[in-house]
Formats: C-alpha cells, structure tokens, sequence
C-alpha cells in the first residue's frame, strides 16, 4: 500500500510502500508471543526501513502482554498450592496489593524477575518465611539439590538400583546436619516443597 505521510530519510520522497510481516519472540520462562514486523521500502531510491518505529511499538505492547499473563500464570500456581499474594507480600516485606497490581499490569522489570526466581526456585519462598536465617537457608539449598538430584537420578535410571545408597547416604547426612544446626540455632530444620511446577 503507498503511503504518502511518510518520508524517506535518504532522498526525502513520501511515496512509500509499507510491508508486514508476523514474527514472534519468546520470553524467559514465558510463552511465545506474536507481534507485526514492519518496514517501508521507498518507492523513489528504494530505501528500506522502519521509518516511524511501529515494529518497536508492536513489539513492546505484545511482550508486555504476555509477560502480563506468565505473572498471571505464575501467581496462580503460588495460589493453587495455597501460597497467596498475601503471604508472598509478607515474606518478602512487599507493600499491601503490590502483587495485585502487578496482575493488573503495573509491574517492573525488577517484580519480573522477582517472580521468575521464585517460580524456578520455589524454596526460597520458605527460606524467605525464616528471614533469610543462614544455617536455615544452606540447609534449604542442600536439600533442593538432593530433591532435584534424586528426581533426575530416577529418571535416568530404570529402575534406579544404583543410586539408592547414595541418596539415602546423602539424606541422612543433610538430616543429620539440619538435627545438629537446629540444636545449635533453635531454627526449625526446613520442610522443602515445590509449590510450583516447572
């Protein structure tokens, strides 16, 4: 289609023909999203380009859309395994509705990433209800290494005779542990859950 409210940046025409183009991208931890590539192509010297920016427009407006749904996405898991906006604010000593006003749209990068830490590594969430306790925290760290080590270690054995030892070996020994740092500290042992799956 010619369009004759643009210019040409090279020799200044405004006879345009604009192209479109679908194309996607993906964010971190998210989905894909789609939004329209465009460009001009001069019809006097044959430059090309995106003379007004619309690609960067549509781009920023579809990313922002679907970052919107993966906070969405990911507060929901939180609230189906019983972890509500509320207790999330509390732990991590965020201001009253932040987290409701990021499922309405107003978020940062920062509340962003936030939220991709915690849907990748839920137990912090526990580490988080102990503030941020050391001996409680190391402990937490150690045993979702085991968890996640046990469940790759049944997954790549069938069946899994060979592991069995080392992972009762390795449990007793960060039970152990956490018994004697919890005598040492008066800190709970920590009960590691997943709370969202990956």
């Amino acid at each position: 289609m010619n369009m004759d409210k643009n210019q040409c940046p090279a020799c200044g025409a405004t006879e345009m023909t604009r192209y479109e183009n679908k194309t996607f991208d993906q964010l971190t931890l998210g989905n894909k999203f789609f939004y329209d590539e465009i460009y001009y192509k001069c019809n006097s010297c044959s430059e090309e380009g995106d003379f007004l920016s619309e690609t960067d427009q549509n781009y920023i407006s579809a990313q922002k859309n679907a970052q919107l749904d993966m906070i969405k996405e990911i507060l929901d898991g939180f609230n189906r395994s019983n972890i509500s906006m509320a207790m999330l604010e509390r732990v991590f000593e965020l201001p009253a509705r932040t987290l409701t006003r990021w499922k309405n749209g107003d978020f940062s990068s920062s509340g962003l990433a936030l939220l991709r830490v915690l849907a990748t590594f839920p137990w912090i969430i526990s580490v988080a209800e102990h503030k941020f306790n050391s001996t409680f925290t190391s402990s937490a760290i150690i045993k979702a290494a085991i968890q996640e080590f046990e469940q790759g270690a049944s997954k790549a054995l069938n069946p899994p005779v060979a592991i069995t030892a080392l992972e009762r070996e390795s449990s007793g020994l960060i039970t152990k542990f956490a018994r004697d740092e919890s005598r040492n500290t008066g800190v709970n042992e920590p009960q590691v859950k997943y709370y969202v799956g990956r």
